[in-house]
């Protein structure tokens, strides 16, 4: 039986745990505690969702209490600029700028809170898609930017991030309050060698569900058009978009170095997992630098490692160490 299914079969038990312990994390701990199963981040996320669908849980209820980092899942879809070009080949509408007709604008946007079941996406208007007006769904889009602590996107630093910055310029919202950045493609790069880097690719190799199909550029222009039908569309192929990238970013997660610190979040004076934030640390390794000795751990909720900052290596080797001059 999956984790979901015993947590749905058992939801009114892990209620009652919940409304004693005050936190996902505790509640799913304490009852694998009680029933010998291995506690893993993936059952927080279970713990999550099915307490957040119980009808008799307020919204006060489940708010967790500690102030783990707000993490923001999103992706945006935006509208090709239009040019006009006199071949298929070679253009370059760049190189006289009267050629450009359109600008790009923002179609759609989506975006959750990690392990929230609920999504929160803007769609244009008909009105708004023929005006080219996303000032609407882009100030909103910089709410909960400025509100993140860390934000996660598929080519984020590239397109995403960039995009939204060049629309709030436009719009004069100011820059958010800092956060900092997850790039599932620029780690998927970096640290994998996979025969494709798109997100739907990575996610199926995963064993992930996939991102929906399209009917390619006639969709994009359809929105573009004001056609209600395709922004509607559009806005649920962007919803599965994040929920995909949701799930990619949790299997790459203790691959991801670095990854910004969640014990800055945690507002506890206790040793956890720099990844998620679990408590749960196996300490059995050791992590050595040319001129230092650390110990290692292994996360035991989402198998992440990491080491401590204390330095092991005491001043008497330190003393007499020696390192190897770079090429």
């Amino acid at each position: 039986m999956q984790i979901k299914e015993i947590v749905k079969d058992n939801s009114k038990e892990i209620s009652n745990i919940y409304k004693q312990v005050g936190e996902y994390a505790e509640a799913a701990r304490e009852f694998c505690k009680r029933y010998n199963y291995t506690y893993t981040d993936s059952w927080r996320r279970a713990v999550s969702r099915v307490l957040n669908a119980a009808e008799d849980i307020t919204e006060e209820a489940v708010e967790e209490k500690n102030s783990y980092a707000k993490i923001l899942i999103f992706d945006i879809e935006t509208a090709p600029a239009k040019s006009y070009i006199w071949g298929a080949w070679n253009q370059n509408p760049g190189s006289n700028l009267d050629m450009i007709q359109a600008d790009w604008f923002v179609l759609t946007w989506s975006a959750k809170w990690l392990f929230d079941d609920k999504i929160l996406n803007a769609k244009l208007t008909p009105k708004e898609a023929l005006e080219e007006d996303d000032s609407r769904i882009v100030k909103s889009m910089w709410e909960l930017f400025n509100e993140a602590d860390i934000v996660v996107a598929h080519n984020a630093k590239k397109f995403d991030i960039k995009k939204l910055n060049s629309r709030f310029l436009i719009h004069e919202y100011g820059p958010p309050l800092p956060y900092q950045v997850i790039d599932t493609l620029i780690h998927a790069r970096k640290r994998f060698a996979m025969i494709s880097n798109k997100l739907d690719w990575l996610a199926r190799e995963l064993g992930l569900e996939g991102k929906l199909s399209h009917r390619g550029v006639k969709r994009w222009d359809d929105c573009v058009k004001g056609n209600q039908q395709a922004l509607d569309d559009m806005s649920k192929y962007n919803d599965q978009d994040v929920l995909v990238l949701e799930e990619v970013y949790l299997k790459m997660r203790p691959w991801i170095k670095p990854h910004p610190n969640i014990g800055l979040f945690i507002g506890e004076d206790v040793a956890c997992c720099a990844s998620c934030g679990s408590k749960e640390l196996d300490w059995s390794g050791v992590y050595r630098t040319y001129a230092n000795e650390y110990d290692a751990y292994r996360c035991n909720s989402c198998g992440s490692i990491g080491r401590s900052r204390k330095s092991n290596t005491p001043q008497s080797i330190k003393r007499n160490l020696t390192i190897s001059t770079p090429s």
